[in-house]
């Protein structure tokens, strides 16, 4: 009984340090204003190379409007 008292008292302590911790590091990334870059896979580098080889504005794309969208339907307003 003891030794489980032991290590619930260690994981509760462990997990509140870590808690502490992600606080701390958070708080003084903010008043430091240190941001860490975004981690970018190989994939998503091979996709940035090829997007950068490409002309940098792409084509624009066309609007598909049905026919009825937009036509104009004569109605009469009835009053009770």
């Amino acid at each position: 009984m003891f030794k489980f008292l032991i290590i619930v008292v260690g994981l509760i302590f462990l997990s509140g340090f870590l808690f502490g911790f992600s606080v701390l590091r958070m708080f003084f990334r903010a008043v430091l204003g240190l941001q860490t870059p975004p981690r970018k896979s190989s994939s998503n580098q091979q996709k940035a190379k090829q997007a950068s080889n490409k002309s940098s504005t792409p084509p624009p794309a066309k609007k598909i409007i049905s026919r009825e969208e937009g036509e104009y339907v004569d109605y009469e307003e009835i009053k009770d």
